[in-house]
């Protein structure tokens, strides 16, 4: 199924090309707010795991377990110098 988008130019190659780089930005756009949205739902989904382990103990214990066991964060990749 074709997309037409009416673009005002001249050689059909350039509007040729210009339509596979428009679809190129938008694949990877969508594959970046797919991986967003994904990643966000696992740091809520071990947030609410965290709270609730949290809220089964009395509250003197969870105030001594606060320092002995942080929370643990997703490791971010390291970045290439």
């Amino acid at each position: 199924m074709d997309i037409e988008i009416y673009l005002p130019c001249q050689p059909y190659w350039i509007c040729r090309s210009l339509m596979y780089t428009f679809y190129v930005v938008m694949t990877i756009a969508v594959v970046w707010l797919i991986g967003l949205v994904i990643r966000e739902y696992v740091r809520i989904r071990h947030r609410a795991e965290y709270v609730q382990k949290l809220r089964k103990l009395h509250y003197k214990e969870r105030h001594q377990l606060k320092s002995e066991y942080p929370m643990k964060r997703l490791k971010r990749p390291m970045r290439r110098k």
